[in-house]
């Protein structure tokens, strides 16, 4: 059998070489579709679901797993608001120009070192201080105080007036601010 007769063969029964051909073509196409998307998928689902049957056979859920997650992501955005130990002048000082851009006379600063948070590198500071100004420009005080981006609790607040003639307000804070110690 030489070329020369294929040919012929070919030529006498075109459709159905040509149905044959078109088979061959969707043949090929589908193999490629399944080399190349259907096989690494299978797999991909296959690896999912043995890790997921492994993590129940130890007692493990999916819920602890999900909530695992979500406790480390919210444990680092919790240490983002921490203020290292080097910065504790600098919180100080936004204290000091947030009194002074909202008019207000700050009449010192007290801060006391707590105990360290057991298991932690948290320090707690208790911080005092006593702002006097007008009522509205202590209203703005607090309001700039509890937009602060760092961990600062405002643990008491006492508000008066010692004159009822004047608009004048005394505001004595204690607060709370959580360091970050080195080595964290």
């Amino acid at each position: 059998m030489n070329f020369q007769t294929i040919l012929d063969m070919i030529a006498a029964r075109r459709k159905a070489f040509t149905f044959l051909a078109f088979l061959l073509l969707i043949a090929v196409g589908i193999e490629a579709y399944l080399a190349t998307y259907q096989r690494p998928e299978l797999a991909k689902r296959q690896q999912e679901w043995f890790a997921r049957r492994d993590s129940l056979a130890r007692g493990e859920t999916e819920v602890d797993a999900t909530r695992y997650q979500r406790g480390m992501r919210d444990l680092e955005q919790f240490r983002k608001l921490l203020i290292p130990k080097r910065d504790f002048a600098a919180a100080l000082g936004r204290i000091y120009e947030t009194a002074n851009r909202n008019s207000l006379s700050l009449q010192g600063i007290t801060y006391k070192p707590g105990q360290l948070i057991k298991g932690t590198q948290v320090l707690p500071y208790v911080v005092s201080f006593q702002v006097s100004g007008k009522y509205g420009a202590v209203k703005n005080f607090l309001v700039d105080m509890a937009r602060f981006p760092e961990m600062v609790t405002v643990d008491t607040m006492t508000i008066g007036n010692n004159k009822a003639t004047q608009e004048k307000v005394d505001l004595k804070l204690q607060t709370t601010v959580y360091l970050l110690t080195e080595g964290a």
